[in-house]
């Protein structure tokens, strides 16, 4: 009697970055490309997400607007879970490891440390990314892209708050969660302009290892 052949697990692609980037349209240009599945983050449900971004609301409301987003977010990584455990592949435009880049402005110290205790405990045996795409801009243009798309929500956020949102991404030069690709788009409007899509599609496809292209296609070529 032959033995059952064991799923290969699927792999996990996530693209990151500061507001502005175009994380979310390179990874769905990724998935599509890559046949995964797209897995946008759920930043519509935080119910203090309005009053975050209103006037005093990074202080006033910082600590609940990241409580919430955290247990979103681990609703959603188990969600994930269930996929790659059956050999699906996903790339999202979110990692966990950037909840804490986001506390670490939003919270004081006092509140930070508990904060970093909750993380540990809801993701310690949870999956990560294996590979993550991080976008960067420089901060004009990411201030300029934020004003241009007219979000409602975005309209009274700090250019120190973006700054330093930036600044806690930038970290990973020096400490990546992940095998890391770093992607400047300042002039690759990846929303916008199909030339600066395809170029950041093409920059990601020949960065993947050979065991990530073997979980997305069978094979490593």
């Amino acid at each position: 009697m032959s033995r059952p052949v064991a799923m290969e697990r699927g792999t996990w692609i996530a693209c990151v970055g500061p507001i502005g980037v175009g994380k979310s349209t390179l990874a769905e240009v990724v998935a599509r490309r890559t046949g995964a599945l797209f897995v946008p983050e759920r930043f519509g449900d935080n119910a203090f997400l309005e009053r975050f971004y209103g006037p005093d609301g990074i202080k006033r409301w910082g600590f609940q607007t990241e409580v919430s987003f955290l247990t979103q977010r681990v609703d959603q990584v188990r969600e994930i879970e269930a996929l790659l455990s059956v050999g699906r592949s996903v790339v999202t435009d979110f990692t966990p490891q950037q909840n804490l880049i986001f506390a670490r402005i939003t919270v004081d110290p006092l509140e930070f440390s508990l904060y970093e205790q909750l993380y540990d405990r809801l993701f310690g045996a949870l999956p990560r990314p294996d590979r993550l795409i991080c976008l960067d801009a420089d901060l004009r243009t990411i201030l300029r892209r934020i004003r241009n798309r007219a979000r409602s929500m975005e309209s009274g956020i700090p250019s120190a708050y973006i700054r330093k949102l930036r600044a806690g991404y930038l970290t990973w030069h020096e400490t990546p969660p992940a095998p890391t690709l770093w992607i400047d788009t300042s002039k690759m409007p990846i929303p916008s302009d199909l030339v600066a899509r395809a170029a950041a599609l093409d920059a990601v496809m020949h960065s993947l290892e050979p065991e990530t292209r073997r979980a997305l296609f069978g094979r490593e070529g």
